[in-house]
């Protein structure tokens, strides 16, 4: 529970600082554009495609966006807490502070040219999450609520931000 109760805080903090970022632009001076962010919202993933990449019998958002929740049953048994959260102006050296100020270990990677990393939690093998970075950041979060090592949260987190990323051909 404390996990999950720190996990909420990191999404917390990154949230009000994404609003205490965006409060001074008017609507009139913000950039347009004719296509549809797709990474908007709680992503671009379909419940159903959501479950099949962790292998999960069943599933059920909780939330709604910038940051949003899922919880799962996992194939064999257990549940799994899901959390995605896109933040359109965060970059990666933000994301590696908050990580440092929490206690988490990163380890840096690319996914489909995209820099990035997983964190992890020294504390919970059972929890585990992805971040990329191009004119913000995607995170897929995934928690064993038993905090369990397995399945593995790590491999969960990269098959569903690699879904994300492929939703748009990348």
């Amino acid at each position: 529970m404390a996990r999950l109760h720190a996990r909420i805080a990191v999404s917390a903090l990154l949230i009000a600082s994404l609003a205490g970022c965006s409060h001074g632009a008017r609507p009139s001076d913000a950039p347009t554009s004719a296509a549809p962010n797709f990474l908007a919202d709680c992503g671009p993933l379909e419940d159903q495609k959501l479950a099949a990449a962790i292998t999960a019998t069943g599933i059920k958002r909780q939330s709604s966006p910038t940051v949003c929740n899922w919880t799962a049953t996992a194939a064999g048994g257990g549940t799994v807490d899901l959390t995605y959260a896109w933040l359109r102006d965060d970059t990666l050296s933000r994301e590696v502070q908050i990580a440092d100020q929490f206690g988490y270990q990163i380890e840096r990677l690319v996914v489909k040219h995209f820099g990035g990393m997983y964190w992890r939690d020294p504390r919970d093998p059972g929890s585990c999450a992805v971040t990329v970075a191009d004119t913000g950041t995607v995170t897929w979060w995934v928690q064993n609520r038993d905090h369990a090592a397995h399945p593995d949260a790590c491999a969960a987190a990269m098959a569903l931000m690699t879904a994300t990323l492929s939703v748009d051909g990348i």
